[in-house]
């Protein structure tokens, strides 16, 4: 995805408002676009909601020197905070779609206690996914959440993350 360079500055911010490390070793962050050409207008520093990655490299076009690279990955406002440790939508389904084994997968979201908790119910024929899957989302997350098996079908289909994410 590119910037148009003469007429934003791009940058990616922290939940703070600071700026995150860019290029290959850079941070995720939220983009925030300052418009530079419209006359009449104040500069204003737009904070988009959009999770980025800058990348300092020239693109491959050859025409920009700036891109983010892998365009949008994600939303600030999906995140939400488990036991201290920031939990995207993306990043669960990342670690999910690493087992081919898995067929379907639903997250519960319990805001009951006064700390949310998550607990993941898949759809998988193999009785040691559940069992990989904490282990890996363990590692991923320095959190223990629960994953419970549940029968074939009994998941609905879904096409869109926010539907996967249920608050009980």
């Amino acid at each position: 995805l590119h910037i148009i360079e003469s007429a934003y500055l791009a940058e990616a911010v922290d939940n703070t408002g600071a700026p995150v490390s860019p290029g290959e070793t850079g941070e995720t962050g939220e983009l925030v676009l300052t418009n530079l050409v419209r006359d009449g207008m104040p500069l204003l520093r737009y904070r988009t909601g959009d999770l980025v990655k800058i990348s300092t490299e020239r693109c491959r076009c050859g025409r920009h020197e700036m891109s983010l690279e892998g365009g949008i990955l994600g939303r600030a406002d999906d995140m939400i905070i488990v036991r201290g440790v920031n939990i995207f939508p993306g990043a669960v389904e990342e670690v999910v779609r690493g087992f081919d084994e898995i067929v379907e997968y639903r997250v519960e979201v319990d805001t009951r206690q006064a700390m949310p908790e998550l607990r993941l119910q898949i759809e998988s024929a193999s009785s040691d996914a559940a069992q990989s899957l904490e282990e890996a989302l363990r590692a991923a997350f320095a959190l223990r959440i629960p994953v419970e098996t549940v029968p074939e079908n009994t998941l609905p289909r879904f096409e869109m993350k926010a539907k996967r994410w249920v608050k009980v």
